[in-house]
């Protein structure tokens, strides 16, 4: 089952770590505790109730284990088992508001938190949960022996561990109890031979809430280069979210170069999905500044997927300020121009139009079309009309594509002109297609009259050129497909003209 008790438990559980990253209001949280809103009414439609048992660092339901995670920094189980929740259950009638209200309050991470109290204290009707008391039962703290990673880890890092003088004998923070400091301690013996980036990232920041030492801001943005270097864009994040507590401190700034920027075409083509989703949230930290490296790195990039998600990062970084486009936009490159424009498409500013009107007849085609593009999302159609008289054909297909779709109703008796004209037999098969396309889309009733003027319509010369009408005309008949239209059609079929019957016996088979 897709929205089955183990599809739900992992779409919560991204969501928490979602909002532990970012916030319960940020876009990349949202577009995940949406869709598991709507898995967990679907499920609960059918199923009176959706209930899961809290282990030490799993998740169960009906006895059998749906998530599992033993890294006790990062197990969503661990934390609700610590603070003593042992059973979750959602029942139907859950509301979208309720279901965010419950997701804020088991992503808080911090351990002055008492979520169990904060789950008491939500009051909520369809959210039921059991809590133990605090003599009930012994907490064992221990976690499982850190697995070791089997990669080759840079010399510098653990140069950086010895540097700081990590005292493992003292307390690193003052919410760490006497099990846990043990735990850190092993963990940092342990970093000699395995994975130390993300127990140095966590035990340097534990310093930070407790004094601000700029030799561990140093150490964190050593390690952040690092994190870079190796594609752990996790763990950047990670460090560029700490230091972010510090107006003062950018740690970005030193990244922000070309060389480095473009240096990323191997993640934007060759990393698997998690990475380059990790890698577009890192980079929404980098400055418009950075702007034209990254539209250079769009030249690159070969997944038109993920060069939609490219743009819109960079679109993201320009905050609506388009000004940092315009020099990108006189550049000889066109992969350059075209990219530029179409980031320029996803920013919600009508200055827009204006800084591309100087394009409007730029020389290459390509650029012509993404225009079109950008003008359409704008709907701005009649300056998309425009280019129904462009040299090219591929240009003019996109503006009556764009035409279309936007329903540009005064356009309707131009287009209705060029159909009749003899220059439209001179047209290819694919323009005179997207002609029909655009005249059914603009037009009223009143086009059916037309199209059954076209089709029955008596050639006594010329019969072959204009059998494609024919048989165009019958095809935008059956795309409308009413009932007065499939008439038409069945009537034609019984004609003795034999271009109008096969016209029409053809279009009947689309409908």
């Amino acid at each position: 089952m897709n929205n089955g008790p183990d599809t739900i438990i992992s779409s919560l559980t991204k969501a928490i770590k979602a909002i532990q990253m970012y916030h319960i209001s940020h876009p990349s949280a949202s577009s995940l505790y949406n869709p598991l809103f709507e898995k967990m009414v679907d499920y609960l439609k059918e199923h009176p109730i959706l209930e899961y048992q809290i282990d030490k660092f799993k998740i169960n339901h009906r006895g059998k284990a749906v998530y599992r995670e033993e890294e006790k920094e990062t197990s969503i189980a661990f934390r609700l088992f610590r603070n003593g929740i042992r059973n979750i259950s959602f029942t139907d009638g859950i509301g979208f508001d309720e279901l965010v209200r419950f997701l804020k309050i088991i992503s808080k991470s911090s351990k002055d938190e008492d979520i169990a109290l904060d789950l008491w204290e939500g009051d909520f009707e369809h959210i039921n949960f059991y809590v133990i008391e605090e003599e009930d039962e012994i907490i064992d703290y221990k976690v499982p022996d850190y697995t070791e990673m089997d990669v080759d880890y840079d010399a510098k890092l653990r140069e950086i561990i010895s540097r700081e003088n990590i005292d493992i004998n003292e307390p690193i923070s003052p919410d760490l109890v006497s099990g846990e400091l043990e735990i850190l301690r092993k963990e940092i013996f342990e970093a000699e031979e395995s994975s130390p980036i993300p127990v140095a990232i966590t035990t340097l920041i534990n310093y930070l809430n407790i004094e601000k030492v700029h030799e561990i801001i140093d150490s964190l943005i050593e390690l952040l280069e690092l994190c870079m270097i190796s594609r752990n864009f996790h763990d950047a994040i990670r460090i560029v979210n700490k230091l972010r507590e510090y107006p003062d401190i950018n740690p970005i700034a030193r990244f922000e170069t070309e060389s480095i920027v473009v240096g990323f075409k191997d993640i934007v083509n060759k990393s698997s999905d998690d990475i380059f989703n990790e890698f577009i949230s890192f980079i929404s930290y980098f400055s418009k500044k950075s702007i034209p490296y990254f539209v250079s790195l769009m030249s690159y990039v070969k997944l038109d997927n993920r060069l939609r998600e490219l743009r819109k990062a960079a679109a993201y970084m320009a905050q609506d300020d388009v000004n940092t486009f315009k020099p990108l936009l006189e550049k000889d490159d066109i992969n350059v121009v075209v990219n530029t424009i179409a980031t320029l498409g996803l920013i919600n500013s009508k200055e827009i139009i204006g800084i591309l009107e100087p394009l409007i007849d730029h020389p290459n085609s390509l650029v012509r079309t993404e225009i079109i593009a950008v003008l359409a999302a704008f709907d701005s159609a009649s300056r998309i009309a425009y280019y129904l008289n462009d040299q090219d054909e591929k240009v003019r297909i996109k503006a009556l594509q764009a035409l279309a779709k936007l329903k540009y109703t005064v356009i309707y008796y131009d287009i209705l002109r060029r159909i009749k004209s003899k220059f439209f037999l001179e047209l290819s098969f694919n323009e005179q297609r997207e002609y029909f396309n655009c005249l059914v889309a603009n037009g009223g009733y009143e086009v059916i009259t037309e199209l059954k003027k076209m089709l029955f319509k008596w050639k006594l010369f010329g019969r072959k050129r204009y059998d494609i009408i024919r048989k165009l005309s019958a095809m935008a008949l059956a795309d409308i497909g009413t009932e007065h239209v499939l008439n038409i059609l069945e009537h034609g079929e019984k004609k003795r003209n034999r271009d109008i019957k096969s016209a029409c016996k053809m279009a009947l088979r689309k409908i």
